[in-house]
């Protein structure tokens, strides 16, 4: 088994373990928040008149990536409040874009 250090905290972990902890660790999560992708979340929020694409809430909103191979794309992002994008996490890319809505 050998080991790795987390490139945003430091902290060593098994290889197997390392993409786990860099998908919560604080460092990571503050590092992706750029410029670029605040204004993309604002362009997204303001193309779904800033409500949640399931349940129309226009509290505790964030651009949720569809397909996280993706990335932050335009097309890959929707607006979703937080319950509703934690209704979504680990489904298949396909299955969440059937569940929401495209009819806007």
């Amino acid at each position: 088994m050998s080991e790795v250090v987390c490139e945003y905290c430091g902290d060593s972990f098994d290889t197997r373990g390392i993409g786990a902890h860099q998908r919560y660790c604080d460092g990571a999560n503050e590092a992706t928040v750029t410029p670029e992708s605040a204004g993309i979340e604002a362009t997204v929020r303001a193309r779904d008149d800033g409500q949640c694409r399931l349940c129309n809430t226009s509290e505790n909103l964030l651009a949720h990536e569809v397909d996280p191979d993706v990335g932050q794309e335009l097309a890959n992002l929707v607006t979703l409040c937080a319950r509703c994008a934690a209704e979504l996490e680990g489904l298949h890319p396909r299955t969440k874009r059937t569940k929401i809505r495209v009819d806007r």
